[in-house]
């Protein structure tokens, strides 16, 4: 899972004393063709799979309690099935390999992102489904 450059600004202010951003009641789903880059905007499918640019929201505690993680660090994963439908728009196919994390449905300010424990080929009419644990949030 690598950080965004406004969630590791934010995280590095905070230790010099600045306040942190409001707790998050969603966070955001975007799909990813590769790594999204910093700013989450690299290889980004969502609006050709969903035939719209929101993307879908998972509620903030839908994530699991903070556990430690083989190899060092701590991490949450999904505690709920999280389901993206496709619209009749998605005329081609993706294989979805990454997904970013957001605090908006649009625009917003990307979190995260993360690669998926296994590859989904997308087609259209198909819904995306991450099973409980398939996303990972770890800090190192």
């Amino acid at each position: 899972m690598a950080f965004s450059q406004y969630l590791a600004t934010k995280v590095l202010s905070w230790i010099k004393n600045t306040s942190f951003p409001t707790a998050l009641t969603n966070v955001y789903i975007s799909l990813h063709t590769a790594d999204p880059g910093t700013a989450g905007t690299n290889n980004d499918v969502t609006a050709s799979i969903r035939g719209n640019s929101t993307r879908v929201a998972i509620a903030s505690g839908n994530f699991s309690t903070i556990g430690a993680v083989s190899g060092g660090g701590f991490q949450i994963t999904n505690s709920s099935v999280c389901q993206i439908t496709t619209s009749a728009q998605n005329s081609s196919g993706a294989t979805v390999t990454n997904f970013g994390i957001w605090d908006a449905a649009t625009s917003g300010n990307f979190l995260a992102s993360g690669s998926l424990t296994t590859n989904v080929d997308v087609q259209l009419g198909d819904t995306v489904q991450f099973n409980i644990g398939a996303m990972a949030i770890k800090v190192i």
